[in-house]
């Protein structure tokens, strides 16, 4: 641990406009950091937050996004919650295919399914809000 006092939990972005992933990964990166993760656990943590709002961008937009990112750390795992006025869809339902076509469609939400749990989704209101629990690694 490091000597400094971590920050009270949970924490949250609201990230908007063209610097939304931008801000939202730095963001995650700072929390991480401020929380004394392990590389591997920042690495992934980072790059699930880049999966989310990239796809929330590219495929949610319905016009003026919000996206509400919130981190708590836990003993054994990080939640994350997502929360935005995008498109509903929830990565439960996805269909994931086995070619991935040379973009590469379809690899953030396997990358997502295998590094965190998803742990609740709803739509209510015009807003979504996803709820993953990501598993610490010992180091």
């Amino acid at each position: 641990m490091a000597s400094r006092e971590s920050p009270p939990d949970p924490q949250r972005i609201d990230a908007v406009g063209p610097t939304a992933l931008g801000d939202a990964v730095a963001w995650a990166r700072r929390y991480a950091s401020d929380h004394d993760l392990g590389a591997r656990d920042v690495a992934r943590l980072c790059l699930i937050v880049e999966e989310l709002v990239t796809n929330l961008i590219e495929h949610g937009s319905l016009g003026d996004l919000t996206i509400g990112i919130e981190l708590a750390r836990r003993p054994a795992d990080l939640a994350l919650v997502v929360e935005d006025n995008g498109r509903p869809f929830d990565p439960r339902n996805a269909e994931h295919q086995d070619a991935v076509p040379v973009r590469g469609g379809g690899a953030g939400l396997r990358l997502i399914a295998a590094w965190s749990e998803v742990v609740g989704y709803a739509s209510e209101n015009g807003r979504n809000r996803l709820e993953l629990s990501l598993s610490l690694s010992d180091s």
